[in-house]
């Protein structure tokens, strides 16, 4: 369980921040034992790369040991990183669906898949999408289709199935099933025709 002292960071530049707190304390803090040589080689490296974007256990981990950091000072250093409160795989996940569907709009299921990519646990997954349901992924797919017939001037010509096609594909790239996609497609562009 996380004590008051231990930052919770989410968003990335609250985790920015709390790396560069962490960066400041120096490799002696009286709260910690002090770590190995090669731990404490992998966790700057580990904080380096937290410092552009959050990542999974699973995912700094495996960087670590690409950058042919040993196995146990990578083990040293994640669990060091984790003890700082840098790292949460269940944080990582809402945060990676919020940003992910806010900015991308990615789909229910595209979001599961790249979770279990990055090596998170199905319960912090399961967590993560738990307020995403079907009424949700259809009014963000409407959205989206709303915003690409804004910028793309699609919706206006008289090659409705090739317009349809595309969009239906646009949805498809962000993980929409093609059902859903088929529907929210068809309701858009009828609304559309609608004088």
């Amino acid at each position: 369980m996380r004590g008051p002292e231990r930052p919770s960071p989410s968003a990335p530049e609250e985790l920015r921040t709390a790396v560069s707190a962490v960066e400041n304390r120096g490799p002696a803090a009286a709260d910690l034992p002090p770590l190995q040589a090669a731990a404490y080689d992998a966790a700057k490296a580990g904080l380096r790369l937290l410092k552009h974007r959050a990542r999974s256990e699973h995912e700094l981990r495996q960087r670590l040991l690409t950058a042919e950091h040993a196995a146990d000072a990578v083990d040293e250093a994640v669990e060091r990183i984790r003890a700082w409160g840098l790292l949460d795989d269940a944080d990582f996940a809402a945060e990676w669906v919020r940003g992910r569907r806010r900015r991308r709009g990615r789909s229910r299921g595209a979001l599961e898949r790249e979770l279990r990519e990055k090596g998170v646990a199905e319960s912090h997954i399961a967590d993560a999408v738990a307020d995403i349901d079907e009424a949700d992924e259809r009014e963000r797919a409407g959205e989206l289709i709303r915003g690409r017939l804004a910028r793309t001037g699609e919706g206006t010509t008289n090659d409705r199935s090739g317009e349809r096609r595309r969009l239906v594909a646009f949805l498809a790239r962000r993980g929409y099933p093609t059902g859903l996609a088929v529907s929210v497609v068809d309701s858009e562009l009828a609304a559309r025709a609608v004088p």
